[in-house]
């Protein structure tokens, strides 16, 4: 028998077999762990008492499993856009300064102190959003049967509430994954901004050192220090002013900054948490990854490959025009550095309303609608890390 029939099982020989293995009184044995665990299953069992063996078994108690869920890409989340169709952005491009005119007089001549020297201005535009709608039917009266009191009832309805609030956690969520994978794909279809570690690790060591390699014990520690300090050497280099790292406007070349506060720097997790329990544990560290904001993700857009994406993303050519780009299939991508304005959500519109109870039906409908605006700028500083 088995407690999965609805019986109430005598399990005191099976007790006395698992304490004294796990005391080491005795060896490892087979053990019928299925007489005593209750798995979860979707048939019901009525059954009846073991007393009287007439009256039917009733429900006990109803577990509501739903909890809540936080989305990854928090970060991502920028301010609400709400109004307008087109979102702009203004850079200052820089242009060449003239000659002193105060030491070198001629005479006959004058200073003119109204020249005019215009502003190179560069315009960005973000156009359209996304927009979704979700459902859920609220019943009034046809589930009283299926709880025992009011409060098991509304404690369902509040579980079908928090069921909807994690769909659209990871609604967001997922949207956000996929703006940082046309990102990743963006910068490695124009060839802007791609470091390949592999490669410079093994020219600065003189090793030919594979993908796999890394990974190998006596590897691992060097490797993963000497990462470490590429991660900072960048992050240094991200925060002077200049055009690195950055696909640039013909004409209206604009020369950027990213301060370590503003730089986001997204690791695969695998990596991060190498980083964080082989490196940081011995070395000092201080800049950027101690206060940056850093994030470990689990996988760019496949679970089951988390260090590839696929993707045909949006890209800016020379001329400032946005297209199709080619297709992009990359693997052992170990992380993306961007600033805070190259990547970013704008929820234009978040709201969840009641219809009108239906009295007929006796029900209503409670809906989710959303706007969004996912953003990519190549224009502002970002750095793919691959391992290749």
């Amino acid at each position: 028998m088995s407690v999965n029939s609805l019986q109430i099982e005598d399990v005191y020989q099976i007790l006395n077999s698992i304490h004294s293995q796990a005391t080491g009184q005795t060896s490892l044995a087979p053990t019928n762990t299925y007489e005593f665990t209750s798995m979860a299953t979707t048939t019901l069992a009525a059954g009846v008492d073991t007393v009287y063996n007439a009256l039917m078994n009733t429900i006990g108690r109803t577990v509501f499993s739903v909890r809540p869920y936080e989305r990854k890409f928090s970060g991502l989340v920028q301010d609400n856009v709400r109004w307008g169709a087109i979102m702009r952005k203004i850079s200052y491009a820089d242009k060449p300064i003239g000659a002193e005119q105060a030491y070198h007089p001629v005479d006959g001549t004058s200073v003119d102190p109204w020249k005019i020297n215009k502003t190179n201005v560069l315009e960005m535009r973000y156009y359209g959003s996304a927009v979704y709608q979700d459902t859920t039917t609220i019943f009034r009266d046809q589930l009283m049967q299926s709880f025992e009191n009011e409060s098991a009832l509304g404690s369902f309805v509040s579980g079908q509430m928090t069921h909807m609030s994690n769909k659209w956690e990871q609604y967001l969520e997922n949207l956000n994954r996929a703006t940082l994978a046309n990102f990743i794909g963006a910068k490695i279809d124009a060839n802007n901004g791609v470091v390949h570690l592999l490669t410079e690790y093994n020219t600065q060591t003189g090793q030919s050192l594979t993908a796999t390699d890394i990974w190998l014990p006596a590897n691992m520690p060097h490797f993963f220090r000497w990462l470490r300090a590429r991660i900072n050497t960048i992050g240094r280099r991200m925060a002077e002013r200049s055009g690195e790292y950055q696909v640039q406007v013909t004409g209206k070349e604009i020369m950027r900054h990213t301060p370590f506060a503003d730089q986001k720097i997204y690791l695969l997790a695998d990596v991060l948490d190498q980083i964080d329990t082989m490196v940081n544990t011995v070395t000092f560290h201080d800049e950027p990854l101690a206060y940056a904001d850093v994030e470990g993700v689990s996988f760019w857009q496949d679970i089951n490959t988390p260090g590839s994406i696929n993707v045909t993303p949006a890209v800016i050519n020379a001329n400032g025009v946005v297209s199709q780009g080619t297709a992009v299939n990359q693997a052992n991508i170990f992380g993306v550095m961007f600033d805070r304005d190259a990547i970013g959500t704008n929820v234009k519109l978040y709201d969840v309303a009641n219809s009108p109870y239906n009295q007929v039906g006796r029900y209503y409908n409670t809906t989710l609608t959303a706007n969004l605006q996912y953003t990519n700028d190549l224009t502002e500083k970002g750095v793919i890390l691959l391992l290749d």
